[in-house]
């Protein structure tokens, strides 16, 4: 029991600012934001690298189906930014919901490429109330041929006979959140200064001392890269947004060695949706297909969420038809919906999530395929079916649920009637009677929300995090974190992961949340410049050298994670007014949120789930599926 065209900016969730909670720790904070300053002095700078790169000096990447050329990014000239290199052919007329495929190759590999195309792909717009950045013009920004990635090299690294740092460079490839339905590579905020491009790696380039490639590519979602059900598996590809990713994965193993980046050091990171995404790699083929070569080899995961989702000839196929019914296709579907115009999709994905967001529901995700995703991910980690990774970062929000609880709910009436939403079907009323039972009204006064907050706190958000440690800590070295900044809500930890000192934070909260008093948004400008350089410290030397430690210099030592039989130990806790003044902002304890008495009953859940389930079709590789194409 529950015991260069400039980008438009994109949509980013807008958090239900909770002024309560606020108000209780600002005392502290007002009393404290000097001596933290001071307490956190910057860390200490290591001899900087430089470029000697000239003008003259054109650093070029040759793929088979062409050149593109490198550019300098930023105003210090360190970095060379390749902008928009297309890694997939466009997804469109017999490749629309197909698995994605490499471009082909051309005669003249030596082409340069224009370099200032690169939509990005297919988004949903959420509800107004959670949208504070939108799309000033769609049309321009947004294409279902989106497949391009960007790649962030430290410039130096492009020097010819150097001599300096020879040995390769490791590589974070990000994938981006948005809830499978939003997002892109080029993410970016309104600021006084310009754009501000939240996708670059600014803020861990520069912690590594530019020792670091960055990565990041766009991913198809909504109806266009995660319709999935019966017909998709037979005529078409399920959860192709995933495949999207491992194709850029792939990318990277193939060619990031031609500027310099290590194929053996991957570290794929994400946050949200991209979390969710990064699990579900990690038990791709539920860890029977063993790659040649790893797609990546270490993880950081913040946040990783997804609705569950593995009706494949039910709720999944419905799903399927109602977005074919709403493009007006109910005719031969899937052959109509390859020949349906953009248009018509673009409306019909957006009336079908719109529907769902509705209910407090998500229609589009990855889903259960008895392929590439051949059982929930909780039941192929708890079995311990899933891939290698040499070591891992997962961390988690102290409040992941306000800005997704489902307004309506108000009853233990409506209670019940979600639950038949997300786990829906006369075979899983049995289920839904476990979950009330383990989570009853009684035990929140009645408060049905809050009730609702638990559930979907657990099964969607914090015992994603219990179930990679239970999985890995044998064989891999995992690092466990949870962010209680306030408001510490989902995703507000990416101000501090995003954040570089050409920008005041309090402008990128702003366009997060107008609620945030100034006087608030004034504290945090305070103490930004002493809290996200450590923070981003920690990851900077995981992607380095596997260890969070490595370039936390006068660093709280962030120790591997071990289990005591219930909580979580030594998991890092990021915030404000931690006891020791050394380290304001860090301290290592328990967490209670994933404690094993809270997520067993999701592992039992998800294990009876695919019990419930059909057999697994046949499993293929990826790289044999690209072989096939």
């Amino acid at each position: 029991m529950y015991k260069e065209k400039p980008r438009s900016p994109l949509p980013v969730p807008h958090p239900q600012f909770d002024q309560g909670f606020f108000i209780f720790e600002v005392e502290k904070m007002l009393r404290s934001a000097v001596l933290l300053l001071a307490a956190s002095l910057a860390l200490p700078i290591d001899a900087q690298r430089v470029s000697r790169l000239t003008v003259d000096s054109t650093p070029t990447l040759t793929l088979p189906w062409g050149t593109w050329e490198g550019k300098p990014y930023g105003e210090d000239g360190e970095t060379t930014i390749f902008k928009n290199v297309r890694f997939g052919r466009p997804p469109v007329d017999d490749l629309r919901f197909a698995a994605p495929k490499y471009p082909k190759a051309i005669k003249d590999p030596k082409q340069v490429q224009d370099s200032t195309y690169g939509p990005s792909c297919i988004q949903a717009k959420i509800p107004k109330e959670n949208v504070t950045v939108e799309p000033t013009d769609d049309s321009s920004t947004q294409a279902e041929d989106c497949l391009f990635l960007d790649v962030y090299v430290p410039s130096w690294a492009l020097e010819p006979d150097s001599g300096v740092d020879e040995d390769p460079l490791p590589v974070v490839v990000w994938i981006y959140g948005g809830a499978y339905i939003f997002g892109s590579k080029d993410l970016a905020f309104n600021t006084t200064n310009g754009l501000f491009q939240a996708y670059d790696g600014q803020g861990i380039r520069d912690e590594s001392n530019q020792g670091v490639i960055w990565v990041t590519g766009n991913y198809r979602m909504g109806a266009f890269g995660f319709l999935a059900g019966s017909t998709m598996e037979e005529n078409a590809q399920p959860n192709a947004g995933l495949h999207d990713q491992r194709l850029l994965l792939d990318w990277v193993q193939k060619y990031i060695g031609q500027v310099g980046g290590d194929n053996k050091t991957v570290s794929a990171w994400g946050l949200s949706a991209g979390a969710g995404s990064i699990l579900h790699h990690l038990t791709a083929y539920g860890g029977i297909v063993k790659e040649e070569t790893p797609l990546f080899h270490r993880a950081v995961m913040w946040s990783p969420a997804f609705q569950w989702a593995y009706d494949r000839a039910g709720a999944l196929e419905d799903t399927f038809h109602k977005f074919a019914d709403k493009a007006k296709c109910s005719s031969k579907a899937l052959d109509c919906l390859r020949k349906a115009s953009t248009d018509d999709l673009i409306i019909a994905n957006q009336n079908v999530t719109s529907d769902a967001l509705k209910l407090g529901m998500f229609p589009f995700g990855p889903a259960v395929d008895g392929d590439l995703v051949p059982e929930l991910p909780a039941a192929l980690l708890s079995k311990g079916n899933h891939n290698n990774c040499s070591s891992i970062i997962v961390s988690h929000d102290h409040d992941e649920v306000s800005l997704f609880l489902a307004k309506w709910v108000d009853t233990e009436e409506e209670f019940s009637e979600f639950l038949s939403y997300a786990f829906p079907g006369a075979a899983l009323a049995d289920i839904r009677h476990r979950i009330e039972k383990q989570y009853p009204a009684k035990f929140f006064d009645s408060q049905q929300k809050m009730r609702m907050r638990k559930v979907l706190r657990d099964s969607t958000f914090v015992c994603n995090t219990r179930q990679i440690y239970n999985a890995f800590h044998n064989d891999s070295t995992v690092y466990t974190a949870k962010f209680e900044m306030p408001p510490a809500q989902h995703g507000f930890d990416m101000f501090a992961l995003i954040w570089h000192r050409d920008v005041a934070v309090s402008e990128l909260l702003k366009k997060a949340s107008e609620k945030i008093p100034d006087f608030i948004l004034d504290i945090f400008d305070q103490i930004w410049p002493a809290f996200a350089p450590r923070f981003q410290a920690y990851f900077a030397g995981h992607a380095v050298a596997g260890d969070p430690n490595y370039l936390s210099h006068r660093g709280l030592e962030w120790k591997p994670t071990v289990d005591d039989g219930n909580e979580l130990t030594n998991s890092l806790k990021m915030g404000l007014m931690y006891p020791d003044y050394a380290h304001p902002f860090f301290r290592s304890g328990k967490d209670a949120q994933n404690s094993m008495e809270n997520c067993a009953f999701w592992d039992e859940i998800a294990k009876d789930i695919s019990a419930l389930g059909e057999k697994s079709a046949p499993l293929v590789s990826f790289r044999e599926q690209l072989e096939l194409r």
